[in-house]
């Protein structure tokens, strides 16, 4: 006999492919804005939306951790090997947004405050290596200010695309009240 895992395959398999959505979208859009978190409203998409499917804790945790995988082994981000902490952080963080709100990424509020927390704590976790790299604090608090606003207004952005998504899967029966 052997012990159901908590994960199936199927749920193993759309977790994997969210998380390379996740950093297949921060290549493909690489939008010259300059504008602090702007991808935010990218990555935010598959990571709310694969937690919604999967219903699950620690889904999240898992799609941060393949797309921090991929992202580190590529080299894409500013931090290359460190951008693992970035996203495995925002996996977290969407993992307990999804638990504390009962997985309900079909309302509004819950899709806009987890996008922006994920991508708030994106820019923490980022700045939080810089310090240990050495960077100057004054040039990391001077970054924080308008970082900040603009990290919190995309990935909010990017929340509430996901909840659009998340209730058309839900009319269209791909998302129910039961874990597939």
């Amino acid at each position: 006999m052997h012990p159901e895992k908590y994960f199936s395959l199927n749920e193993i398999a759309l977790m994997s492919i969210c998380g390379a959505l996740i950093f297949v979208m921060k290549v493909v859009f690489k939008v010259p804005v300059h504008i602090p978190g702007h991808s935010g409203i990218f990555w935010v998409i598959p990571m709310i939306v694969g937690i919604s499917i999967v219903r699950k804790p620690g889904t999240g945790t898992y799609i941060g951790l393949i797309s921090g995988l991929l992202g580190s082994f590529f080299g894409l981000g500013a931090l290359h090997v460190f951008d693992i902490f970035s996203y495995l952080t925002i996996g977290v963080v969407a993992d307990i947004c999804g638990v504390v709100f009962a997985y309900r990424f079909d309302s509004l509020a819950v899709g806009v405050i987890t996008g922006a927390l994920s991508n708030v704590v994106k820019m923490v976790v980022h700045y939080g290596v810089q310090i240990l790299l050495g960077v100057p604090q004054y040039f990391i608090i001077l970054g924080i200010g308008l970082s900040s606003v603009t990290y919190i207004v995309f990935g909010g952005l990017g929340g509430l695309i996901s909840v659009y998504i998340v209730r058309r899967l839900t009319r269209a029966g791909v998302i129910g009240e039961k874990n597939g």
